[in-house]
């Protein structure tokens, strides 16, 4: 699963153009990700959070946050 994060972020890196926000958030989660065992060194919320801006559904974090801690 953190493969596939780690593909979205590159994505919205690619597409956040010349949006200095966007892409500095991008970048940050990019950072986050690649440290090892990251979401169990950030609190729930943050890690919801990463998981929203990636645009996992709702439906799914609670699944997804398990499987990656």
């Amino acid at each position: 699963m953190i493969y596939k994060l780690k593909e979205k972020v590159e994505e919205k890196i690619k597409s956040s153009g010349k949006d200095l926000g966007e892409l500095q958030k991008y970048t940050l989660i990019k950072e986050i990700l690649n440290q090892k065992d990251c979401f169990k060194r950030i609190s729930i919320e943050y890690a919801y959070a990463i998981l929203r801006d990636l645009d996992i559904p709702e439906d799914e974090l609670k699944n997804v946050y398990e499987e990656l801690i």
